[in-house]
């Protein structure tokens, strides 16, 4: 007898002791709301102790078989400098070169957005706060108004927004910080209006990044206190003039925008903009509550949006050793992932985003962060669709990836990378991740046929080919 057959019999034996009852007994095969296949996907009803589901013993081998013979010429096309790496329920499927540290472009923001959530959770919150060292008297602030960032990375005008790629995504209206000070009864300030970045430091990109990543816009001056990402501000138009327009000081930009939005909402302002330390007797006027950090994460992995990955940085450097800088962060990503289990080694992270060519990850860190976060996480909720949303909505569209691979991208000149879910047309979720280091032309071709091929995980297997193997055989 056949192993196949034996399984088979073993089932058999097993359905006809529990009885009918057992056998009636039914399961719902239902893809993560996130990653929601085209219409016509079925669910599947069968009864657990079926006849019909003895071939599922012997699914999984076959179905393995297939996808790696898929996979194979894909990697054997991509440069020796890749890894893949493919996992389902706790099992490894593929495997290559997985311990391999490389230059990850933007999946290190999976590395920041796994350890902030676990340092702080996905309701976390910080405040941008208006105040003042003089008392207000009959809706007139006698002094200076104070700003102070709160390491938002959100915050944008709304004439800003449209002008964004993707005008969807998650951001926060920074006149509400102006209403707010005017529902508090100022009606008049004779000052000036004043930008605090104090909680982080004022290093505006990260030293060691390639300078064309800067006139390129790749991201913007880095502050605690920003507006429209540092690069414009002042009123709700993104291209209004100003002589105060300074685009390498994000903290007077955002005190010049609060002056022009209390303005606009009948709160006279006597004097300008500057920046400075908010004294320590000064008290809070008002305050604007940053979106939770599932939302900015959302913005983060979606958009894939380098300003808001070194923010975040910044913050847990904040948070775990008291200094905002790029440094602080990228050692807090590591302590952290460490302290929950990641495996670490091989890993050098820079900064937040995935934009400095010293970044080194695995496949088995990228793998292990996804296995730890789960199909129906934060994580994997704000990831971008393949032929849907974000950095994947103009790929995969039309094949059996889209709607089912959600993935975080990454692409510099010398690294193509993918690594997310794959739901795929059996009902399985896959986690993977493939990084090609190199130049590669066809690198993004290989990541999305390697998609292609994890969403048919399963496909194709029929009855004949699981059931039993034909006599003398």
């Amino acid at each position: 007898m056949s192993r196949r057959c034996a399984a088979a019999a073993v089932v058999l034996a097993l359905v006809a002791s529990l009885g009918p009852s057992a056998a009636a007994a039914t399961t719902t095969t239902v893809p993560p709301s996130h990653l929601a296949p085209p219409a016509s996907h079925a669910q599947l009803v069968t009864p657990v102790l079926s006849a019909r589901r003895l071939p599922t013993l012997l699914e999984a081998p076959i179905a393995d078989a297939h996808l790696l013979a898929a996979l194979a010429p894909i990697v054997a096309h991509a440069n020796p400098t890749s890894c893949l790496e493919v996992e389902l329920d706790g099992r490894r499927i593929d495997d290559v070169r997985g311990s391999l540290p490389l230059m990850p472009a933007s999946t290190e923001k999976l590395l920041t957005a796994s350890a902030l959530l676990a340092k702080v959770g996905p309701d976390a919150t910080t405040e941008t706060v208006a105040a003042a060292t003089e008392p207000v008297h009959d809706g007139v602030l006698d002094g200076d108004l104070y700003v102070v960032g709160g390491g938002d990375p959100l915050l944008e005008t709304t004439g800003y927004q449209p002008s964004q790629e993707d005008p969807d995504e998650p951001y926060n209206d920074f006149a509400k910080l102006a209403a707010a000070i005017k529902a508090a009864g100022i009606t008049a300030i004779h000052g000036n209006v004043i930008g605090d970045e104090s909680r982080f430091d004022t290093t505006r990109y990260v030293p060691s990044w390639p300078g064309r990543y800067i006139t390129a816009g790749e991201s913007g001056p880095l502050s605690a206190l920003m507006v429209n990402g540092g690069f414009t501000g002042l009123t709700d138009h993104p291209q209004a003039p100003s002589a105060d327009r300074q685009p390498g000081n994000p903290p007077l930009l955002a005190a010049a925008t609060l002056v022009t939005l209390l303005r606009q909402r009948g709160v006279q302002v006597t004097g300008g903009s500057g920046t400075g330390r908010t004294p320590s007797d000064a008290h809070t006027v008002a305050a604007l509550r940053s979106l939770p950090l599932s939302s900015e994460l959302t913005e983060l992995l979606r958009r894939s949006d380098n300003t808001t990955a070194e923010l975040l940085a910044k913050e847990l450097g904040h948070l775990v050793a008291g200094s905002g800088s790029t440094a602080a962060g990228a050692r807090a990503v590591q302590s952290t992932l460490t302290a929950i289990g990641m495996p670490m080694r091989g890993t050098v992270t820079v900064d937040g985003s995935g934009l400095d060519l010293g970044n080194r990850v695995t496949c088995d860190l990228l793998t292990a962060l996804l296995v730890h976060a789960g199909p129906d996480s934060v994580i994997a909720r704000s990831l971008p669709v393949a032929g849907r949303t974000g950095t994947l909505r103009f790929r995969l569209t039309g094949t059996v990836a889209e709607g089912r691979v959600a993935a975080k991208t990454g692409t510099l000149d010398e690294v193509n990378a993918l690594a997310g879910f794959a739901h795929s047309v059996s009902g399985q979720t896959l986690v993977f991740a493939f990084i090609i280091n190199g130049t590669s032309p066809t690198g993004p071709a290989l990541l999305d046929q390697a998609a292609v091929a994890l969403a048919r995980y399963g496909s194709g297997l029929s009855l004949a080919q699981l059931g039993p193997e034909p006599a003398g055989s």
